[in-house]
């Protein structure tokens, strides 16, 4: 077996209804037109660095975990004490993948032609402190490892063909007399007019998919894929690709379905994480829907009794949301005299006066699972005996599609939390932990605003 040549992007077939991301798109437009310029800028620098963060971790380079990434994204406190426990080449590594990202967008909003030059110079931004990468060369009885020095922004000068984990086989990338004429060729693709009317998505993926056919050079190049298939991103809907670390098998699935001739299984994987990072910006600008109803209105929207699987995953979404709820309070350090707490009701009352006025901000379309089961942010505004607990109500509700798909929406304004079932089946994934996590902050703020306001 040898190189098999990229295919051209008219011969790139795929199966790809853009309807679905781009429903989510649309209300990502809405929601930066209704946040501040620095929410819509502060949300968009952490979506990059999370990027930044797990790309070097999907090629070994270091490991990470939610909260290591979340940290350096989110530059929350310590941040700079976690990278430095990380140690200098990983702390290095992080900081040129930034630097990289930082050219993407700069080519972006510069609107600078991506031409073979621009590879090589991003490939040399994003690597810039890696000073060696490993080959395998034959050794008495087996291959043993070999450091060489890498070249910063040229060419491999040896091939670099690696053996598939799943298949043994391996797997044939241009060879170094053929890299500098494939990329131009690439580039060819990319500025075609087929290319430029196609979709973001698949305009993403196909950018990534065929220059990482050609590997350009000797190590990084999966670090400069991601970030070439960034540029797409970056113009519409706005968002750069994110793929996590634990979202690393899926990740190389998809590339070798393609290989396979099934392009749009790394298609839909793209699109999949495009949707990701969206719900990622809006938990981070945190904007309150606009559409209340009234609990006559929610019992309406139910035209039937949910089913077992539903009232399962809204059972456990609830339980997830309650534990995130309290993480989120312990890091507000409410006085003690509030006796701030979150309660989680399921399928019947509490001893508490929990009357209240439903009045939930959702989307047409949904129903709650079941008005029984619901979680609550509890303080005291005063004495116990001279006035009522303030409490934050937290439901659930679904809408009925083929894929079941809640909204945990809180009767106070805070920004809804989407929950798919991929969030959660077969592990729950780093995207959906990040984006719980930032939703859970919201309601806490939200809350707090409330509390606030029924003291003063």
């Amino acid at each position: 077996m040898t190189y098999e040549p990229f295919p051209a992007f008219a011969d790139w077939s795929v199966d790809f209804d853009p309807s679905v991301v781009e429903g989510y798109a649309s209300r990502l437009r809405r929601i930066k037109a209704a946040a501040t310029p620095e929410a819509r800028r502060q949300a968009l620098t952490v979506a990059t660095r999370y990027a930044a963060v797990d790309t070097g971790a999907i090629e070994g380079l270091y490991t990470t975990d939610r909260g290591f990434t979340e940290t350096i994204a989110r530059r929350s406190e310590f941040w700079r004490q976690a990278l430095d426990q990380k140690g200098e080449r990983v702390k290095r590594s992080i900081e040129d993948a930034l630097a990289g990202y930082d050219y993407v967008l700069d080519a972006v909003t510069g609107s600078t032609p991506i031409s073979s030059k621009w590879i090589r110079e991003l490939h040399a931004v994003i690597t810039k402190h890696q000073s060696t990468y490993t080959v395998y060369v034959p050794g008495v009885g087996q291959l043993r490892e070999d450091r060489r020095p890498l070249p910063h922004g040229e060419y491999k000068q040896f091939p670099n063909n690696p053996t598939s984990a799943s298949t043994g086989r391996l797997h044939h990338y241009a060879p170094p007399e053929d890299t500098a004429s494939e990329l131009t060729r690439l580039m060819d693709e990319l500025g075609s007019d087929r290319f430029q009317v196609a979709h973001p998505v698949v305009q993403s993926a196909y950018a990534h998919y065929a220059f990482s056919c050609v590997h350009p050079f000797a190590d990084g190049n999966g670090r400069v894929a991601r970030a070439l298939a960034s540029v797409y991103l970056y113009r519409a809907p706005g968002v750069p690709l994110v793929i996590f670390a634990d979202q690393r098998g899926l990740y190389i699935d998809a590339l070798e379905a393609a290989d396979a001739g099934r392009p749009s299984a790394f298609v839909r994987f793209v699109e999949a994480r495009v949707i990701d990072v969206i719900g990622l910006l809006e938990q981070s600008m945190a904007v309150q829907p606009s559409q209340a109803v009234s609990a006559s209105d929610l019992n309406a929207l139910a035209p039937s009794l949910p089913s077992e699987e539903i009232v399962l995953l809204s059972k456990l979404v609830l339980s997830l949301c309650s534990d995130s709820l309290r993480e989120a309070l312990g890091r507000a350090n409410l006085d003690p005299s509030f006796h701030a707490r979150v309660l989680a009701v399921s399928y019947g009352p509490i001893d508490l006066d929990t009357s209240f006025s439903w009045s939930f901000p959702i989307p047409s379309g949904y129903a709650p699972v079941n008005s029984h089961s619901w979680v609550a942010i509890y303080a005291r505004t005063g004495p116990a005996q001279e006035t009522r607990p303030l409490l934050s109500h937290i439901i659930a509700m679904e809408r009925r599609t083929p894929s079941p798909r809640l909204l945990v929406v809180a009767d106070d304004g805070t920004a809804p939390l989407e929950v798919l079932e991929r969030d959660l089946n077969p592990v729950q994934t780093t995207a959906f932990s990040l984006k719980l996590k930032a939703w859970a902050d919201g309601a806490v703020q939200r809350f707090m605003e409330r509390l606030r306001g029924a003291l003063v």
